[in-house]
């Protein structure tokens, strides 16, 4: 959700050997340096599209592919780079797109616009058209609220859905309650934390096994999430709907990914994204929200399985 993945290089381990707390300044740079090796390692591009007043940041390879495209939608607070190291792991001559979704990363945010899912469904649709990949069919897999949108992009453009994977996915109802459920019910959202120890005892409950980060660098996450509180409040109110009752509607191949100690959405969401027919379900074990960045090999392993028709 909110960490930006980081796969350590010996630059950054050069880097830590002069860090300390005086020095947290330089944790954003260290984690935009970190995170454009992990671009390089995927072999994605950085380019940019105008769709709906928005411009619209995007990593993309292969777009010449006749296979359909692999489209990663990330989740609230997020940015495509969650994705960088399950797209490694994908195979190398695959059609790949990761956006940052409008009002997120660093894609445009307008202070009077819609990003609710449907929305933000249809800007997807709208950013592949102008892309203009070889195949306009597409194979979409999104984590927590990019997976409410991947499901209303299921639900609205049918002819460009090839397959849908929704991983951690927001969008249906929560027959157990979830710990964050339960304190936005109490009436605290860890996602609006305002101060460095509110939002990383928010972090402490999105993974159970994340990626190493140094405290420098979680510091300046930090800091960057807590300057756009405003904006994540914006959005977050438009957000909060669910789908059950649409899920009859969905005809394509559908795979449910989830980690069983998820503490932001509720393992229990399983059953009702379930109600999608034909759909195949796979719940991690020990681990929590983000599959991609908790286990990356292995999801992107599971997720070949599913693209190839392997499953049972």
């Amino acid at each position: 959700m909110i960490l930006k993945s980081l796969r350590l290089s010996s630059l950054l381990f050069g880097l830590m050997a002069f860090a300390n707390p005086a020095q947290a300044a330089i944790g954003d740079w260290v984690q935009e340096t970190a995170l454009g090796l992990e671009q390089h390692m995927a072999s994605l591009e950085r380019s940019s599209y105008r769709v709906d007043n928005h411009d619209i940041v995007v990593f993309s390879r292969h777009i010449d592919s006749p296979a359909p495209c692999i489209v990663m939608i990330h989740g609230f607070t997020a940015r495509a780079a969650h994705w960088f190291r399950m797209a490694k792991s994908l195979p190398k001559d695959r059609c790949i797109i990761a956006m940052d979704l409008p009002g997120f990363g660093q894609s445009s945010f307008l202070p009077t616009a819609a990003y609710d899912p449907a929305t933000q469904a249809d800007r997807v649709s709208d950013l592949i058209k102008a892309m203009a990949p070889k195949n306009p069919q597409v194979d979409l897999i999104g984590n927590s609220m990019g997976g409410e949108i991947s499901a209303q992009f299921a639900l609205r453009h049918p002819e460009q859905t090839h397959s849908l994977a929704l991983m951690n996915a927001a969008g249906v109802s929560s027959p157990t309650l979830s710990t964050l459920r339960k304190q936005i019910a109490a009436g605290k959202n860890g996602f609006f934390a305002t101060t460095v120890d509110g939002w990383k005892r928010f972090y402490d409950i999105t993974m159970i096994e994340p990626p190493f980060v140094p405290g420098f660098v979680l510091d300046a996450v930090a800091a960057e999430a807590i300057a756009r509180v405003p904006r994540h409040e914006y959005i977050f109110k438009q957000l909060g709907g669910v789908m059950d009752a649409e899920l009859g509607n969905i005809h394509t191949p559908t795979l449910i990914i989830w980690g069983d100690q998820d503490q932001l959405l509720d393992v229990s969401m399983v059953s009702v994204w379930q109600r999608i027919a034909g759909s195949k379900a796979y719940v991690y074990k020990d681990i929590g929200h983000m599959p991609q960045l908790e286990r990356p090999k292995q999801s992107a392993a599971l997720y070949q399985r599913f693209l190839a028709g392997e499953l049972n």
